[in-house]
């Protein structure tokens, strides 16, 4: 399976993975603790549902099938699946132990490594472990800061009240939300600058706006950020996704567009749990008044990751590694669209940090009919994906071009299934 062209026989290949999920489900509802990571969004029987060892660019599944990892972790891992230079460091650290009654040395180390890789734009950051986390601590900054009390919302921002009342299609019984959350949380469904001024114009007490950068066009989201600015509202970026996979200094760097607060995750500390929110001094100092705090936030083990990883991305001349040659992809796939005819269909999104084609008349990505083609085929190349194209700085330029060629077949089965069933309903 190591050169990936071949196509494999599936048969009882998932034997231990389809027990290992029948028992599961009895004992974790949906199968896993993390969603994004449940078997419900997988396919059992065509794909893996759990894991056994994961190395760079690659992991085993508990039947001890080998795959081509695209998903990274849900892009946690931008250095590579037990990453030597990351473990050795961890490793060490746990000899001198984890979590101390005091502060840890290297808590400050840490910070000011990252501080210093954003040259100094922001003085201070307050760690946190989740990217949810994160940006609730913003929100609550930005709120007792100006004094005001209402958020707008344009994206997924985590699970807690405030983010998952919007985006979650504003339910609140069903999701054990309280009623009246839209009172402080404003959410903007298909944000553009003109939906926002239309919000931010009839209405008042808005405290913050928070916004995913990777996902807004640069010039449109510079008319976003200069009109919260005229209106005092503080602007928060939620780079939890995007952040270390865009650029050096995240999405914000690239666009040299600034919020006032900063949030940062996944892929600081290469898969440990780590996160930081990062802003101006008469916010910051507020995290203690509104008792910003996780009893884990200044655990070690994850702190060390961050500084072998701080210390990697110092040293890279490119960062991130893979973005010509996924950007390369995305070309060639734009152009494959267009030559098969199917961009009245299909539409490729994202960017190099993460991108993935979507069904146009599907708005729920989990259940396109494309995904799942997608999914099932990429398997029988060896590949693993939920749907996302994620790389990391372990894959090799013949792993992308595996990618690539598998992709560029997909859409032409895809293109040929349509046709057959074309066929089918025409001669019924």
């Amino acid at each position: 399976m190591s050169d990936g062209k071949s196509t494999l026989d599936r048969a009882a290949r998932f034997t231990q993975n389809l027990e290992w999920l029948e028992k599961v489900e009895k004992v974790i509802p949906s199968g896993c603790s993390t969603l994004a990571k449940a078997p419900e969004r997988l396919f059992p029987g065509h794909t893996p549902v759990c894991c056994a060892e994961a190395y760079h660019s690659r992991f085993t599944d508990i039947d001890g099938n080998e795959w081509l990892d695209c998903e990274m972790a849900m892009g946690t891992v931008p250095w590579g699946h037990a990453r030597r230079e990351i473990q050795l460091t961890v490793i060490h650290q746990l000899k001198k132990g984890t979590g101390f009654s005091l502060p840890a040395d290297i808590e400050l180390e840490c910070a000011e490594l990252i501080l210093e890789r954003f040259e100094g734009r922001y003085p201070s950051l307050r760690f946190t472990k989740s990217g949810a986390d994160a940006v609730s601590g913003a929100v609550r900054l930005a709120r007792a800061g100006s004094g005001k009390s209402k958020v707008i919302a344009t994206a997924y921002h985590g699970w807690h009240d405030w983010s998952a009342y919007g985006y979650y299609g504003s339910q609140t019984k069903e999701r054990g939300i309280p009623v009246d959350i839209e009172r402080s949380t404003i959410w903007v469904n298909k944000p553009s600058y003109t939906n926002i001024r239309e919000h931010t114009s009839s209405m008042d007490d808005i405290a913050c706006i928070v916004l995913c950068p990777n996902e807004w066009n640069k010039e449109e989201l510079k008319k976003v950020v200069n009109l919260c600015r005229s209106l005092d509202i503080i602007i928060i970026f939620d780079e939890v996704t995007s952040g270390i996979r865009m650029g050096k200094q995240a999405t914000a760097g690239e666009y040299d567009i600034w919020p006032d607060l900063l949030c940062i995750s996944k892929g600081m500390a290469n898969g440990l749990p780590l996160a930081a929110v990062m802003g101006p001094e008469h916010l910051m100092s507020l995290a203690g008044q509104v008792r910003f705090s996780n009893a884990h936030s200044s655990e070690t083990t994850a702190l060390a990751a961050a500084i072998a990883c701080e210390r990697l991305i110092k040293n890279a001349k490119v960062w991130p590694t893979w973005r010509e040659p996924a950007t390369r992809i995305m070309k060639r796939l734009e152009s494959e669209l267009v030559l098969l005819g199917l961009t009245e269909q299909l539409a490729l999104k994202g960017t190099y940090a993460s991108f993935y084609i979507q069904s146009l008349d599907e708005q729920n990505f989990q259940t396109d009919p494309f995904r799942e083609f997608m999914v099932k085929k990429m398997a029988h190349y060896g590949i693993f994906t939920k749907g996302y194209f994620i790389f990391s700085d372990t894959h090799t330029r013949e792993e992308l071009i595996w990618v690539e060629d598998a992709l560029l077949q997909i859409l032409s089965d895809w293109k040929e299934m349509q046709k057959l069933e074309h066929l089918k309903y025409a001669n019924l």
